[in-house]
């Protein structure tokens, strides 16, 4: 066995040319299969964080029925509790209560329909990234009076600017009509176009006053410590609210997780073609191999090498390529993704469709260190696969017919 790799090994560098276009075609496929992952892991790990951090956070608590209708009736009855066991747990990092209202905002100029919601500044601004995000003017105070923050496109869409004043209209519980004056404090940016033109944020103390009600929630959003702790400590609040209806950030956005899903059956495609490319290459030039040295393997036959050993010989040559060429692909792999994390790539060019979508312009591909090992492994289980028809060709010659090729 020895002998056959050694001959194996002399083999594939006799002619170096080809043997070196079959390495490099083993690398480049690794880095790409390898590099496409992690960028399309990066891009879908930052719009479910942007998401998370944005807006929904790891869990929300609501009424029973708030899930399946969005009516203003449907609060919270003893929001103090909540608070008070979320301020005392452990696992939470930061938490905010919500009062949402589905209205309308108009200007001197335009009307958008609207989710009205209402805030504490200081629970959100710890909570999410809006107080950071703020373009123009600023941030909601807890001072003042009917101060109101909207997305930068809305406000593009609507004419104002910091200062403007719009009026709110929404409908209570009983069907009348409610609308308000506030000033514009500020615009926010945020990686979500979509999240800009619908939303818009006031304190929750504002909508209280006309709605004529004290401490109202329809919802907390919640933050944990630990990401690994979601369902859990959704387990736990669910037992210790039986009341109240909590969701973990899958639940309330299952277009994340299917995202997810999609992402990883696209992946699973294209490092298939990848390697089916591959495969096409490496049977290709085995092939080759074989049918160049059609007379020195029928000099091998005749003189008794046993067919075992000939499969064996071009086994190895096949095997030896894909170790040549596999960890060097892994290697440079790892380097592209570390440098490439650390830099980002910039993808500016497409930020308007990328906003869309709730994605960064900048995407820092990262990917699980299994991945790597995954990817490489196929590689060479792919390669010793497609050495199996060249290798039973040259088991098929006749030694006396090969012998008087030319």
């Amino acid at each position: 066995m020895r002998t056959i790799f050694k001959i194996a090994w002399r083999n594939i560098w006799r002619n170096r040319l080809r043997s070196l276009v079959v390495i490099g075609s083993i690398v480049l496929g690794i880095w790409s299969g390898i590099f496409v992952g992690a960028f399309s892991f990066g891009m879908n790990t930052q719009r479910t964080k942007n998401t998370i951090k944005n807006n929904i956070s790891h869990l929300q608590i609501h009424h029973k029925k708030w899930a399946k209708e969005h009516k203003l009736n449907y609060w919270i009855e003893d929001p103090k509790s909540i608070e008070n066991y979320l301020t005392n747990s452990k696992a939470v990092k930061h938490f905010s209560s919500r009062i949402l209202i589905n209205g309308m905002v108009a200007s001197a100029h335009k009307t958008a329909g609207v989710q009205i919601t209402g805030i504490n500044p200081e629970q959100e601004a710890q909570l999410t990234d809006l107080a950071s995000k703020i373009d123009s003017g600023n941030y909601i105070s807890d001072k003042g009076k009917n101060s109101i923050l909207i997305g930068e496109a809305l406000a593009e869409k609507m004419k104002v600017k910091p200062g403007s004043k719009v009026v709110i209209t929404f409908t209570d519980s009983d069907g009348n009509i409610i609308s308000s004056a506030f000033k514009i404090r500020g615009f926010f940016n945020v990686t979500s176009s979509t999240l800009e033109k619908s939303m818009v944020y006031v304190r929750n103390s504002d909508l209280e006053k006309l709605l004529n009600r004290t401490e109202s929630a329809h919802e907390f959003a919640l933050l944990l410590n630990n990401e690994d702790q979601v369902e859990s400590f959704h387990d736990e609040l669910q037992q210790h609210f039986p009341n109240y209806r909590v969701q973990t950030w899958k639940e309330v956005a299952p277009e994340l997780a299917y995202a997810d899903d999609m992402m990883s059956t696209m992946l699973y495609i294209i490092i298939g073609i990848i390697i089916l490319a591959l495969s096409f290459g490496i049977v290709n030039t085995m092939l080759m191999a074989v049918l160049e040295r059609k007379k020195e393997l029928g000099m091998l036959m005749g003189i008794g090498m046993s067919k075992t050993r000939i499969f064996l010989m071009i086994l190895f040559e096949t095997l030896l390529l894909s170790l040549c060429g596999g960890p060097l692909g892994v290697i440079l792999s790892y380097a592209s993704i570390a440098l490439s994390h650390q830099t980002g790539i910039d993808l500016s060019f497409f930020g308007a469709g990328l906003q869309s979508l709730g994605i960064d312009s900048v995407i820092y591909p990262e990917v699980m260190t299994s991945f790597y090992f995954g990817t490489g492994g196929l590689v060479v289980v792919m390669a010793i696969i497609s050495s199996i028809w060249p290798a039973r060709r040259a088991l098929k010659m006749n030694p006396v017919e090969a012998i008087r090729t030319i």
